[in-house]
């Protein structure tokens, strides 16, 4: 206000004379106006060199001061906006820390590895380029960060060059007492842009000395992945060569170093590791734990629930072997596996931690899956699992082991042809699998021995830790599929209680059979892998595999890759597994609930079904880079095909779809196809299935269903009228025989409305028939009721004494052959003894 009313007065006292001195001045802050008309006012500002003077304007004086006043307030709001931007700096404390630190431990692991070229080996070599790899992203954290800043830093200094070339700020009045308050402005933004300049330029050297810190850090880390890969392959091949004496030559190894010593040094590697993964990993490792509680007091619930609750609580608990007794090791058999996978480039200590869990686990579980004996043995050779997987950990070649290598072997050999023996005999669920994971133990360990005989010891040793820690992890994941299977049989008991429960749905057998698959699939890639990656053969196998998928290949003018292929063969399976479980999930519901009709998804599933198809096809032709137009071709190569032989399998195709938007049959109806009757099990895309009443199945092409008559008995409702004929003789009461049936009929389970019929219908030869119509509500009990009735009427009919009669024939002799006579025998004769006296009889 007080800068208005100066303004307003300055204007009115020197008015004349400001019009009387007006010229153009160059002026770069007056906005896009001023600067077109270039005005100077003599009079007022003191002219200086970067101030071009101009032609002559008529805009007022006011006018012009206002804007000046406008862009000086502009520039002011620019100059806080920077100021805040500035002082929302890095956390540069950290960074000034951290930047030095992993210079400093990089320069340590190179020297540490140079230093002890000839005695490190290759766990100790992949364990350093996984640490590598988590310093490597704590430093590019730091360098994205620093980026971003320095992108922030880019675009203040553009503002600045654009506020600092501003004309405005080589204006000053000639007289200051005219006007203080331009005057104080002015001079207040030029010492605002002094400081700020002055900040920036020194944050703006700070950032460049962090970022070229982590730059530097970035080539150092690169660096050491390329050194600790070049001693990997040289590692590796030496492997094969002979690394000390062969077993009956007299020891030629000697180190500086002792056992003890090696096994300290390793242990604190190991735990640099494991703690700088923790604290990388920390909020992955709360969630599992966390999830563990959570399923391992579900579990207990739900065993607790059912034991109290259900009427069938010891029949159902009879068949849990696991979660009953052992609530807490089979949560963590069930929760193990997926920790294996889910956790992002885990270092071997945390490996070993996580297999060594499923072991102890597994402990508890083998005597009821695997029996006593087998247990034993599994207890006996415990210790021994542990200490050759602590000396898996080894970070450096140790030759003293080699006896202890050489007993391993030998013990582990032994528990094998053990187990062998006590299979022998015995057949029970995963004695198949437990004779082939411990002839996978035995051929380990024998190819420890024979290495470790000629003098192999690194391959002798990596052979003895693949075979061991893989045979019990083997054990542990096979539980893992009977523990996963245990669960979710309890989940589905436990809902079954109620109606709406989804689980009840499930056949559990079939759900059983579904899941087994694809359990022994998941826990046979984690097994396969666990197994390649401990032989140190994991990143060949990667890279050959890569190659072959990710090459290029031309096929006439086209160019593609196998790995393309093969994802859209990945994503096509993929899409066939969800298409038909939706609709295995789906049929069960239709099939155990009592909706009705429209409630259910019925035939819609097949659309369903061809929609997650069709989505599918086109994700994995987009993911594999297949071309539409190619797509295009190939159907048009195929509506030829349609044309010769394949007119049958389209028309099925398309009658499908037409059952699925007419809706004229649905998954549980009960329908008649020319001479097939039965229950709608299924709506293929080719074909639908028919349960019949003898249980078999029968399966019809969709095209039949369109084109032949088809009865549907449960299309409008399940109501079903049954018709009997029953036949009285000419000689009863028809009144009483139509008032006994219309007795009969007055039960429960017959529909009042429509009311039952009873008609006299014909005169036969032998009866008078009566048609008996009456109304059940479900096609479910027609047959019971049919049955029942009949029974009734049977029944009533005998206490009524009303004669059902059946077919009757008068046979009148005239006349009889002469031979044919009476003959009387007597008391012992013989009736086929001819009579002597009458040879001819």
């Amino acid at each position: 206000m007080k800068r208005l009313i100066a303004l307003i007065v300055f204007i009115v006292g020197y008015l004349p004379i400001l019009h009387a001195q007006q010229n153009s001045l160059a002026s770069d802050s007056i906005g896009n106006e001023i600067l077109s008309q270039e005005v100077t006012l003599d009079s007022l500002f003191v002219a200086t060199d970067s101030m071009k003077l101009g032609v002559k304007t008529n805009l007022s004086v006011g006018s012009i001061l206002t804007r000046v006043i406008n862009k000086a307030q502009q520039h002011a709001i620019s100059l806080s906006e920077i100021k805040l931007e500035l002082g929302d700096n890095l956390d540069t404390t950290e960074i000034s820390e951290e930047l030095p630190n992993i210079k400093t431990f990089a320069d340590m692991i190179k020297q540490n590895i140079s230093e002890n070229k000839n005695f490190i080996n290759l766990r100790y070599l992949k364990g350093l380029d996984n640490l590598i790899r988590t310093v490597n992203e704590e430093n590019q954290k730091h360098a994205n960060n620093i980026n971003e800043r320095v992108k922030v830093y880019n675009e203040i200094g553009n503002k600045l060059i654009e506020i600092k070339s501003d004309s405005l700020f080589n204006l000053s009045l000639k007289d200051t007492t005219l006007a203080p308050i331009i005057n104080s402005e002015l001079n207040s933004l030029k010492r605002s842009l002094k400081s700020i300049d002055s900040s920036f330029l020194y944050s703006e050297i700070s950032l460049v000395k962090f970022q070229a810190s982590a730059s530097e850090n970035a080539i150092l880390l690169m660096e050491m992945r390329q050194f600790i890969t070049e001693n990997q392959k040289r590692l590796e091949k030496e492997a094969l060569g002979k690394e000390i004496n062969f077993i009956w030559e007299p020891s030629n190894f000697e180190q500086s170093i002792t056992f003890l010593e090696i096994t300290r040094q390793s242990s604190l590697v190991n735990l640099l590791i494991i703690i700088l993964y923790f604290g990388r990993q920390y909020i992955t490792i709360f969630l599992v734990s966390s999830i563990i509680i959570g399923v391992f007091l579900k579990i207990k619930r739900i065993v607790s629930k059912i034991s109290n609750e259900n009427e069938f609580a010891s029949l159902i608990l009879d068949r849990v072997k696991y979660f009953r007794k052992y609530p807490l090791a089979s949560t963590i058999i069930l929760i193990m596996p997926f920790s294996l996978i889910i956790f992002k480039n885990p270092p071997l200590i945390f490996v070993s931690i996580l297999s060594l869990l499923l072991a102890i686990g597994s402990t508890f579980l083998v005597k009821q899956q695997f029996g006593s004996t087998f247990h034993r043995y599994w207890l006996t050779f415990f210790p021994a699992y542990i200490m050759i997987a602590l000396s898996g950990l080894q970070w450096r070649i140790a030759y003293q082991e080699r006896w202890f290598i050489l007993l391993i072997s030998v013990l582990f050999i032994l528990m094998g042809i053990l187990t062998l023996k006590d299979l022998k005999h015995k057949n029970f669920t995963g004695s198949v699998f437990l004779k082939s994971a411990s002839i996978f133990l035995i051929v380990c360990q024998l190819c420890s021995l024979f290495l470790n005989f000629f003098g192999r010891f690194n391959l002798s040793k990596t052979f003895a830790v693949t075979g061991v820690i893989n045979f019990y992890r083997a054990v542990g994941l096979f539980l893992f599929i009977m523990v996963t299977m245990e669960a979710v049989y309890l989940i589905t008991e436990y809902n079954k209680k109620g109606s709406n429960g989804f689980t009840s749905f499930f056949d559990f057998q079939d759900l059983q059979k579904r899941m087994k698959g694809f359990l022994i699939f998941f826990t046979s890639t984690i097994w396969l892998y666990g197994v390649i990656w401990h032989l140190g053969y994991f990143d060949h196998i990667y890279e050959v595999v890569s190659k072959f998928l990710l090459e290029d290949r031309v096929l006439g003018d086209t160019n593609f890759q196998y790995g393309s292929i093969l994802l859209f063969i990945i994503i096509i399976y993929i899409s066939v597994f969800l298409a038909n479980n939706i609709a295995y999930f789906a049929t069960m519901k239709d099939q155990k609930t009592s909706l009705t009709r429209k409630q259910r998804l019925g035939s819609s599933v097949l659309l369903i079904r061809l929609g997650v198809l069709f989505v599918g096809f086109f994700i994995g032709a987009t993911a594999a880079k297949i071309p539409l137009d190619s797509i295009a071709i190939v159907l048009g190569a195929l509506s030829v095909g349609i044309g010769f032989g394949l007119q049958t399998i389209i028309n099925n195709l398309v009658s499908g779809i037409i059952l699925a938007f007419e809706r004229p049959i649905q998954i549980g109806d009960e329908i008649e196809v020319g001479t097939s009757a039965g229950t709608v099990k299924d709506v293929g895309i080719r074909a639908s299935k028919i349960q019949a009443y003898d249980g078999s199945e029968i399966v019809i092409p969709n095209g039949d269903l369109l084109s032949q008559s088809l009865i549907n008995w449960t299309l409008s409702d399940k109501k079903r009228r049954i018709e009997l004929i029953i036949g009285v003789g000419y000689g009863s009461d028809m009144k009483l025989v139509k008032s006994v049936i219309e007795k009969v009929l007055e039960r429960d389970k017959v529909m009042k409305l429509p009311a039952p019929q009873v008609l006299m219908q014909t005169f036969n030869d032998n009866s008078v028939d009566f048609r008996v119509l009456f109304w059940v509500e479900s096609m479910d009990i027609w047959v019971q009721m049919r049955a029942e009735v009949m029974s009734a009427i049977f029944e009533s009919f005998a206490e009524n004494n009303i004669e059902i009669p059946f077919p009757q024939r008068d046979l009148y002799i005239k006349s009889l052959p002469e031979i044919w006579r009476e003959k009387v025998s007597k008391p012992g004769d013989d009736l086929e003894k001819p009579d002597p006296e009458n040879p001819e009889e």
